[in-house]
């Protein structure tokens, strides 16, 4: 009976020994899903950040070429200012010189109305003395006339003369 106790016991520990690799193996497999699992998850994070990181790639590659569209417009911008700079510099340079040329010839125009003005109240002066002039050279030819008619009518007989006038002849 010893032996068939020892192979009692070697069965059983020979079953013992295969649940025990059984549930080693048991466990072996849950570790090994666990990594799998652990694995799969940080591949997937690993491939996240990977996209994450060309996205941000892209992102300051745009940003970059955004920056120097922006830096050229600026030059650009930058270059018209100063061009419309120089150009309002002119433009109210010229202003000022032609406000200063408007400005003289105001004074000019000024000085010549006043001038004008002086003249023709002289012409009228002038006019309103010879008026006056006028009438007394006036006053003085009826006075002569009114003086003749009666000197004539003084010397002239008072016989009507007769005047003869001519024919029609017919033209």
């Amino acid at each position: 009976m010893a032996e068939g106790t020892s192979t009692r016991r070697s069965k059983q520990a020979r079953m013992e020994e295969h649940r025990n690799l059984a549930r080693e193996l048991s466990l072996m497999a849950t570790e090994v899903d666990s990594l799998e699992k652990a694995r799969l998850l940080a591949q997937g994070e690993r491939d996240r950040e990977a996209k994450k990181r060309a996205k941000a790639e892209a992102d300051a590659r745009n940003l970059r070429a955004e920056l120097d569209q922006a830096r050229r417009r600026a030059k650009a911008a930058e270059r018209a200012l100063a061009e419309l700079s120089s150009s309002v510099d002119v433009s109210a340079h010229q202003a000022e010189t032609n406000e200063r040329e408007l400005k003289a010839r105001l004074d000019d125009a000024e000085q010549a109305k006043k001038v004008l003005r002086h003249e023709v109240e002289q012409s009228e002066r002038e006019r309103r003395a010879m008026e006056v002039h006028l009438k007394e050279v006036l006053g003085n030819l009826r006075s002569a006339a009114r003086e003749a008619q009666r000197a004539r009518a003084a010397s002239e007989p008072d016989e009507a003369t007769m005047v003869t006038v001519p024919r029609d002849v017919g033209w």
